[in-house]
Formats: C-alpha cells, structure tokens, sequence
C-alpha cells in the first residue's frame, strides 16, 4: 500500500533526529496539516497534561507534493487541506522537550482524501490526542443559529430556503407521517435517546425515482425547520470534490458541535457509498463515528436509486431508522392539484380531460408539460391554454422521455454507467446556478 511509503520515510527521519529514542507508529488525523488549523492552534498552547505546543517545523519530504486545498472562511477564501510533513514540537513541566514526526498526502488523483501517518515517542501519545483534538475543533465548521441553512462543498456557504410545506404536492397521509417523525424526535424522542444513553441521532432515507419531490420535501423540511429556530447543515455535491465522505464528515463534526438542534440534509446518498467510502458511512451509520449533539440531530438522505443502498445498509436496525418511499402520481386528485399548481392563472376545467396520462409519472413531470404549454402560448401570443395544447404537450414530453430512454440504453456499453452519478446536480433548490 502506497502509505508505506509514508512510515517509511518519517522512520528515516526519526533515526537521524532521534536514533535513541522509541517510537510508535500511527494513522493521524489530516486536520494536524490544515493550514486553518496550523494558524488557529498558536504556540505555547496549553494542552491536556500539562503539555504545551512548542511550535513546528516543516520538512521536505520526497514522497509528498504539497498541495492545498481551499475554502470560504466567514467573508474570504483561506487555504485548507493540505498535504505535507512536519515536526510538531512540544514540551512538559519536568521533562525533556520531544516532538512528533508526521506526514500527510493524496493517494488517489479521483477522491481529494488525505492519508496521515505520525511518529509518536513512546508515553507521549495523550499529548498527541490533545493535539489532534485541538486542530479538529479549530477546522470544525462553527454554525451559529440564523435564518438560512448551511452548505457544506457547493459554491455558496450559506442558501435561504423558499419552499413551503404547503408548496409540497405528495400524499396527505405520507406528508403528515414524515412531519410526525421528525416532530416526535425533536420534541420527545431526543430525551428517550438519552435516557437509553444513545448518541441522540436518527436517520430517515427519502427513496424514489428522479422528480418525485425528495428534493421538495428536503427544502420544504429546512424552511419548517428553521421556523421551529433548529440549524440546518446540507451536504452539497456539486462543486470539484463531487460526492466525498471528507463533505460527510465535516457536516457531523458541524452537527456535534452545535449548540441547537440539528437538521443534516445529504441528497443522493447512494453517490457516497463507493469503495472505502462505503465503509466509513457504515461506521457513522452504526452509531460509532455518529454526532453525539445533546440537543439531537436527524439525517434526512434521498436516492434515486434505491437498488444502490445495499442491504448492509438498508435491512440493518439502526443504520436507517425508517425509509419513506415517495410514490409517482397514483390519482387524478393529486394530478389536478398538480396541474393547477403549475398553469397558475392559465388554469380551466377543460384541462381535466389530460388528467388519466399524468398518472403513474414523477411530479417533476406535470411540471414540465405546464411549463412546455405555457411557453408554447407565450410564443403564440395566445393568452390562454386550450386542452388541445396541453395534450400536445404531454405527447411532446412522453416522445422526449421515451427517445432520452432509448439513447441511454444504446450509449450504456460505451460507458455511460452510474460511476458519473455521483457529480450530477439534479436542480437542487439548495445549489444556486451560475
């Protein structure tokens, strides 16, 4: 494993500096080489024990290529993750100064994900927990109450939630079953979770096909969230890094330390469960790396693609605690509360008659075919919507879809497969467009 390559030189270093003195060998935290944390964690530091941070020397390591990461710190962009190696100093009342030898670099040009190794004196290793924990809380996302939710990855830090409850076009009966959910935890659920001295997290999935109104629902639970005065922390995918656990476990470190309850919002779960990142989700699904906020935390997820959840994930208590499938249209009443919604002021009881062909489609489909008739009156300079033309419309639309289905289908063994899903952005109402 390309790692070795790592311990192998920092014990080079270790034999030059210290040839007589014992050391152990250990996977570090990657946060010790952020250029946030390496600012925020000053020299002469106290730490736990007794010991004091001395300070740091960077070393020239031929088997890292430094390189940073960056990202938005309050109102400007600071370097972050960072790969390289360094001599971290420290000392304690009575005895001899020491320091650590540690190394951190990128192994994979596909995933933006450090691999850290360090080199601890033997006794010494509490010092470096204090240490590592000092430079965790100066990288973790601090997050404060306010009126927006925050963005972790994506383009913008924070997003201002538009979509109201009201604005949701599902089932009565499902809506009220996922509000009642998430309801009872925050009100009642947090203590029972306490009481049974468990972390106070609960994790519901958001199944369907692409344009049923997950997403809808997401932004619509934000809005509600914020009204009930909770943070709300969304897991963004669309930027460079795409889908990456580092975005996943920098939202739990934001959720374990705010102060307030918390709503944690990450869209296309399916996109994160790949190679070793799989693994690491289990551990915070388990329970074992999960955020541990006393005031309670809940993860809302969404896929598309349920098939893609293994049963490792989905078949185990207490890794999901409950999934909501959200159904296509299944009766004309929710058609026409649709079909109104979206022809506004165009709308006439005549349309009725399109209603049979809007079953059994997502909602983002009746969106279309009101936007594609409203556009083609507009263009006509016609001031209103005829039957004639909203059928015209749903034919347009099925055509499309249909010949969309059929090009992918034929492109698929050129390779077209899922691996691209994973950077897709399916018109969040979280990630504002350029």
């Amino acid at each position: 494993m390309q790692y070795e390559r790592l311990v192998e030189w920092a014990r080079g270093v270790w034999e030059q500096r210290h040839p007589n003195r014992k050391h152990i060998t250990i996977w570090a935290s990657a946060e010790c080489s952020n250029m946030v944390a390496q600012k925020a964690v000053k020299v002469g530091r106290r730490l736990r024990g007794k010991s004091i941070y001395e300070g740091m020397e960077k070393l020239e390591c031929p088997v890292i290529v430094p390189i940073s990461d960056y990202g938005s710190r309050g109102k400007h962009m600071v370097l972050t993750a960072t790969s390289g190696a360094y001599a971290f100093k420290f000392s304690m009342d009575g005895e001899d100064p020491f320091e650590v030898i540690y190394a951190s670099s990128y192994f994979d040009d596909d995933v933006q994900d450090l691999t850290a190794v360090a080199l601890v004196p033997v006794g010494k290793l509490d010092t470096w927990a204090a240490f590592e924990f000092a430079c965790a809380r100066a990288v973790r996302p601090r997050i404060r109450r306010r009126r927006d939710v925050y963005i972790i990855g994506g383009t913008d830090a924070f997003f201002d939630p538009t979509v109201t409850w009201d604005d949701v076009i599902l089932p009565a009966e499902l809506k009220q079953q996922l509000m009642d959910d998430v309801e009872a935890f925050f009100n009642k659920g947090v203590e029972i979770y306490r009481q049974l001295k468990l972390a106070p997290f609960r994790k519901l999935l958001l199944a369907g096909v692409p344009g049923t109104g997950k997403t809808m629902l997401c932004a619509a639970m934000a809005k509600h969230a914020i009204e009930q005065k909770r943070i709300v922390v969304y897991v963004s995918g669309s930027d460079r890094d795409g889908a990456t656990f580092e975005k996943i476990q920098r939202a739990f470190q934001a959720v374990a330390a705010a102060r307030y309850p918390t709503l944690l919002i990450v869209e296309e779960l399916d996109a994160y469960l790949r190679g070793d990142d799989k693994a690491r989700i289990l551990n915070v699904l388990d329970g074992v790396e999960s955020p541990n906020n006393p005031q309670g935390s809940l993860l809302l997820a969404t896929t598309n693609y349920p098939e893609a959840i293994d049963e490792r994930i989905s078949r185990r208590p207490g890794r999901l605690d409950r999934i909501f499938v959200i159904p296509t249209i299944q009766d004309e009443d929710q058609a026409e509360k649709m079909l109104r919604h979206y022809l506004g002021t165009h709308w006439k009881d005549e349309h009725l008659e399109v209603l049979p062909k809007l079953l059994d489609q997502p909602g983002a489909f009746v969106r279309e075919v009101a936007l594609q008739a409203r556009m083609l009156a507009a263009h006509e300079h016609l001031t209103e919507i005829s039957s004639e033309m909203l059928q015209r419309s749903v034919e347009s639309l099925t055509y499309q879809m249909r010949a969309d289905k059929d090009f992918l289908m034929q492109r698929r063994p050129m390779g077209l497969g899922g691996a691209n899903r994973a950077n897709r952005n399916y018109g969040s109402p979280f990630i504002r467009k350029s």
